[in-house]
């Protein structure tokens, strides 16, 4: 059984992205710049009216600011996909062209596309039948275990939603054992081999998802932690706060989620600007570390036995 190799693939990532980041940025810099203006342009308008809507409770005319958001994060799928593909090529089979100003919207990037919205499909699909089951199974054992009223001190229906919820925590790792599956690898697969590289990714990381998870963990934990650290000192812890105590109050809490977008409207320039900033290592850590581990992969396949 192939194995990737963790500490080598986490080392070769961050490699690749702090020394080479002159080479990420000039590879990602086009698509990051689209993205960043256009959610700017796509977010203000969102956010405004999605204030107005709060305060006077009429979300009908949100449907045009909706639309727009659905259609801008299509948008972002496919840029995304050009950024993804631009940097697994570069590890993998680099193009002789001028690294900086890479743009490609091809074959591959639609692939991609159809890949990724193919997985988002499947894992949804999944979600909602773990919903379905646990709810069965919650009212069931809620109907076959009596006993348990007296314990929870609450009506039927909100001790089988309990027990759903239970039930849904316990399948929730299954989510993330699918996930690890078909979508680490789906780019590589997808620049590599040409195909939608799902049924690849699978068959690929057999035996690999602790490795997978400790990768995505080493490589995305740091950029958490920052991406964090920058929106309370932006926003202020205030805008964290919950708030609980006004959960059975909802005028205030809604007056609360009002300021709130308010106070992230004012904000999202230098949100927005943030987040550029921080994109040439989302993206570089985040699509490089797949790329090595499929090289590593690659390499144990073709190795004799």
């Amino acid at each position: 059984m192939k194995k990737i190799p963790v500490r080598q693939t986490i080392a070769e990532a961050y490699r690749f992205t702090f020394v080479g980041l002159e080479k990420v940025i000039g590879l990602i810099w086009l698509p990051t710049v689209i993205l960043t203006v256009g959610s700017y342009f796509v977010m203000s308008p969102y956010l405004a009216g999605m204030t107005q809507a709060i305060e006077t409770n009429d979300f009908a005319q949100q449907g045009p600011h909706l639309a727009l958001m659905f259609g801008f994060e299509i948008a972002c799928l496919v840029l995304m996909a050009m950024i993804g593909v631009a940097i697994t090529r570069e590890i993998l089979n680099p193009l002789k062209r001028p690294l900086f100003l890479r743009f490609g919207l091809g074959g591959t990037e639609f692939r991609l596309v159809g890949a990724l919205v193919g997985l988002y499909v499947l894992l949804l699909l999944f979600v909602i039948l773990c919903v379905i089951a646990a709810l069965a199974l919650g009212f069931v054992l809620n109907a076959v275990l009596p006993g348990t009223a007296s314990l929870a001190g609450a009506p039927g229906t909100t001790r089988g939603l309990g027990m759903a919820v239970l039930i849904g925590l316990c399948l929730s790792p299954v989510l993330f054992y699918l996930m690890a599956r078909l979508a680490f690898l789906v780019v590589p697969c997808v620049v590599m081999e040409g195909k939608f590289g799902i049924e690849r990714s699978w068959q690929l990381t057999k035996g690999n998802v602790w490795r997978i998870i400790g990768i995505c963990f080493a490589i995305m934990l740091p950029i958490l932690i920052v991406s964090l650290i920058g929106q309370v000192v932006i926003l202020g812890p205030e805008y964290f706060n919950p708030h609980l105590e006004l959960a059975n109050d909802q005028a205030a809490m809604a007056k609360h989620n009002a300021e709130n977008l308010r106070l992230l409207a004012s904000k999202l320039p230098l949100l927005v600007g943030f987040s550029f900033l921080l994109a040439p290592f989302t993206s570089g850590l985040g699509f490089s570390a797949p790329a090595f581990a499929y090289r590593a992969l690659m390499a144990q396949e073709k190795r004799p036995e």
